[in-house]
């Protein structure tokens, strides 16, 4: 029994331990018109939803620095996916356009 609670509590309390500050987005492409940036998903199914709210805002401003790089100055979100990065993990991809 104590094994089941186990398994019911570890989620909760990794859902606790899970800030801001460890979410890094990543700049996987840019071409002057679209960028994408990529999160970790494994680590925002452990975080709680004001915490996965702050990783996309993280995400937007990534966003907009890298759409200031080429000739268009602002970043609009357009859509998301998820994909699998390996066996029991995956990735978060967030594309935005560069619009003037």
């Amino acid at each position: 029994m104590k094994f089941i609670k186990l398994i019911f509590v570890m989620p909760l309390l990794a859902a606790c331990t899970v800030n801001v500050d460890q979410v890094t987005p990543a700049v996987s492409q840019f071409n002057g018109d679209s960028v994408s940036i990529q999160l970790d998903n494994g680590l925002l199914l452990l975080a709680t939803e004001a915490v996965r709210q702050a990783a996309y805002q993280k995400a937007d401003q990534e966003a907009e620095r890298i759409c200031r790089k080429g000739p268009k100055k602002r970043a609009e979100f357009t859509s998301s996916r998820t994909f699998s990065t390996g066996q029991y993990t995956s990735a978060i991809e967030r594309l935005y356009l560069c619009l003037n």
